[in-house]
């Protein structure tokens, strides 16, 4: 006995579970009869959603192309717009005369559905690009992004077809904008679907629409599409509109440029380019420019911009350069010719993680050496890898450096090598020597206590040196500069300084008549009838 009689008799029973179950398995069976189509579609149109959707899926699966005004009814009510919409694609190429003509008469929602359902149909691209015309950009953008895989995978002929088609309707549009119409949405899109197609010769078509006289949303969507047309070698023409696009005054249209050279194949090219966007007003314009050149291997340009005076791009160039292979002899050259303390300080930095060649150590050696006369800060950076390796010879310079320098520089170099740790007693001594050359020689207790010069005097005399001794020997210091290192030592608690500084008013008291050797014993007096109270 047939059973499609009593399947088709199921989709009038009252039960509403039966309906949909004889719905479901005549799609499953593919039962194209007319009477099953004809059943079928007039369940289609049933009010209850319910009862609606599971008919018109069954539709799509037996493919009825008589089905269609049933399904474009469905495809009128929201929430059967999904189900339909699937159903309808699924019928082929030979339902477009009939979409077409439906699209021409129907209200903005369906017209919309209509054109997010055409790019599933085979042979439907002209129609496709009609139906952009007088949509939101919110459907034309759907409809743009559903054609993305066609257009990729679809054969070179093919797709040259369609940028011939889509150029085909930029030119009519041109001349529509001419007249006053508003184009925009189906403007954007279409730029957007001939950048899909990746044909390089459709970068001449979009560095069209790069200028200022178009919106920054059709500008930023010419850009956008030259990220895929571009290809492999992209054309030096397409890259300099992009470069020069970087700093417009529009950012969303400066930021797609960069967003598309980014992700754009030969950037190496723009080596001279990107350096000078390396010194942009714009900063973040700037790292981004670094970043690409270290991403295309540019260690000779990083290695320029570390040397320079802004830190973040300095330590950016450092950053890109450091983790490029074999960079070491280059951050190294970097250093020894740098003359700002913020790139100094940044390449310093990298180079503690990188073992460096004697042959380098050298050249930084004497390119700090040299710096110390101009800037500590920079000089210091330069020496680093050279006390980290070799600490006595980072002594040496320094020590050699400070007895050539005036005595303000002087100071200033021997205070870095007394605070190192790597200071022997003589430099220590000397430095103490320079300090109470440029003192003050204040008496008052509270200026003594809080001279330099006497508070590492103090420590040299703490640890055993004999102060007064090589005090006496230094013709440099005056007689005064003795007398007072000798007041505040004479008054220590500490016994062994206490005896370096009589010591010293003992050598001055016995220099004559003059008034600082008078002084001297009448301080060696007092001490002495101290000492007899006590």
């Amino acid at each position: 006995m047939d059973v499609l009689p009593r399947i088709l008799a199921l989709l009038e029973d009252e039960t509403p579970r039966k309906r949909i179950a004889a719905a479901v398995v005549l799609g499953e069976l593919g039962v194209r009869s007319p009477a099953a189509v004809s059943a079928l579609s007039q369940m289609a149109r049933d009010p209850l959603a319910a009862l609606a959707e599971p008919a018109i899926e069954a539709l799509g699966k037996l493919g009825a192309r008589n089905a269609l005004p049933a399904l474009l009814d469905a495809l009128e009510r929201k929430e059967l717009r999904k189900p339909a919409s699937e159903a309808i694609a699924s019928l082929g190429e030979e339902v477009l005369p009939a979409l077409r003509d439906r699209a021409a008469r129907a209200a903005p929602e369906v017209r919309a559905a209509l054109s997010e359902l055409l790019p599933a149909m085979r042979g439907s691209f002209a129609m496709v690009l009609e139906g952009l015309s007088g949509q939101p950009f919110e459907v034309v953008n759907r409809v743009a992004l559903s054609v993305r895989h066609s257009a990729r995978t679809s054969p070179l002929p093919e797709r040259k077809s369609m940028a011939a088609k889509v150029e085909s309707l930029l030119r009519k549009m041109a001349q529509q904008r001419s007249d006053g119409t508003n184009q925009e949405p189906a403007l954007r899109g279409a730029l957007k679907i001939l950048g899909f197609l990746e044909l390089p010769r459709a970068a001449t078509t979009l560095q069209k629409y790069l200028g200022k006289k178009h919106s920054a949303a059709v500008r930023v969507e010419a850009i956008t599409a030259l990220r895929f047309a571009l290809g492999e070698k992209p054309p030096a023409k397409a890259v300099r509109a992009l470069v020069d696009l970087l700093e417009d005054s529009d950012p969303l249209v400066a930021r797609a440029a960069r967003d598309t050279l980014t992700v754009m194949r030969g950037a190496d090219a723009l080596a001279k380019d990107l350096v000078r966007l390396a010194r942009a007003k714009d900063a973040e314009l700037a790292l981004w420019a670094i970043g690409l050149l270290g991403a295309s291997g540019a260690s000779k340009q990083l290695a320029e911009i570390a040397r320079e005076s802004d830190r973040a791009r300095a330590e950016a160039a450092v950053k890109a350069l450091a983790a490029l292979p074999g960079s070491g002899p280059l951050l190294a050259e970097a250093l020894a010719e740098a003359e700002e303390e913020a790139g100094a300080h940044a390449i310093a930095d990298a180079l503690e993680r990188i073992q460096l060649s004697a042959q380098e150590i050298g050249k930084l050696r004497e390119a700090g050496t040299k710096m110390l006369r101009k800037s500590l800060a920079i000089a210091r950076r330069q020496l680093e890898p050279l006390r980290r390796t070799d600490p006595q010879d980072w002594a040496k310079a320094l020590r050699q450096a400070a007895r050539k320098a005036d005595p303000a520089r002087g100071e200033a170099i021997g205070d870095i090598l007394v605070r190192s740790g790597h200071a022997t007693a003589e430099d220590r001594l000397a430095h103490a020597c320079l300090l109470l050359r440029r003192s003050s020689l204040d008496p008052h207790p509270r200026a003594r206590q809080s001279d330099p010069a006497l508070i590492e005097l103090e420590k040299l005399a703490a640890d055993g040196i004999a102060l007064a001794r090589a005090l006496e020997k230094d013709k440099s210091l005056s007689p005064e500069a003795r007398y007072h290192v000798g007041f505040h030592f004479a008054e220590h608690h500490a016994p062994e300084v206490r005896a370096q500084g009589i010591s010293l008013l003992e050598g001055l008291s016995s220099g004559g008549r003059g008034k600082l050797a008078r002084a001297a014993r009448n301080k060696l007096a007092l001490l002495r009838a101290g000492s007899a109270r006590e």
